[in-house]
């Protein structure tokens, strides 16, 4: 048990800091583990991105939890309006999603996808 704690603990933490998955294979002779220091979003994709999109990203990324709009708006340093706009440039590229009841829900958040 431990030990499948540890694999997802991996995946997780690499997932959060916005990193490619690990690579994980077992065979006969034993476990190879390949931690590869890439950005898990393509480097086009990156390009697209205002930076405002890139800081609001990098938020989402070290809270590790979905989050407002407003809290990542004062964790980027951004206007809430700036917020907004990145906020869908990212979820149309589909890199976070919206969760929420309806339009106005005041406990909708935003999550990593």
């Amino acid at each position: 048990r431990a030990l499948g704690d540890g694999i997802q603990r991996m995946f997780e933490e690499m997932r959060r800091r916005g990193l490619a998955d690990p690579i994980y294979t077992q065979s006969a002779e034993g476990v190879r583990l390949t931690l590869l220091a890439a950005d898990a979003v393509p480097a086009e994709v990156m390009a697209r991105l205002t930076p405002s999109a890139k800081h609001i990203l990098d938020a989402l990324r070290l809270l590790g939890a979905p989050a407002g709009t407003g809290q990542l708006a004062e964790l980027a340093g951004v206007t809430r309006m700036t917020a907004t706009r990145a906020l869908s440039a990212l979820s149309d590229e589909g890199l976070v999603e919206w969760q929420g009841t309806s339009k106005r829900d005041p406990r909708a958040v935003w999550a990593l996808t």
